[in-house]
């Protein structure tokens, strides 16, 4: 799995290093009829590039793993991951301070207007 400061040139966009990763306390279990039990484990990545490809300078990476017969694989496909697994992942970066203020205070004004809105 990805660690903090791990560091990768990618074709196109250049070198980047993680700066932050957050995991689930523990892997979700998932089964499918075809292999049985699997353990999946969604992760946010915070990275931080030598020369930022968006002006945000704040982008995210959603890798995944998935422990399926006993051995882990990186997960090829765009994830999908359950509400409750998406909001621990979410509370936890919001308390490990991942996101900018700009960002925080425009989620909480989308949560403040739907729920005024029931």
């Amino acid at each position: 799995m990805i660690k903090e400061g791990h560091e990768k040139r990618i074709k196109y966009w250049g070198k980047y290093r993680v700066k932050k990763v957050i995991k689930l306390k523990e892997p979700v279990i998932c089964h499918s009829d075809e292999i049985g039990e699997a353990e999946f484990m969604p992760t946010i990545v915070k990275l931080e590039w030598e020369k930022p490809p968006s002006l945000d300078k704040n982008e995210l990476w959603f890798p995944y793993w998935m422990k399926m017969r006993g051995k882990w694989k990186y997960g090829q496909f765009a994830p999908m991951i359950g509400e409750n697994a998406f909001l621990q992942l979410l509370q936890e970066a919001i308390k490990q301070d991942f996101f900018s203020e700009r960002f925080l205070l425009g989620l909480a004004e989308s949560i403040k207007e739907k729920l005024e809105a029931r």
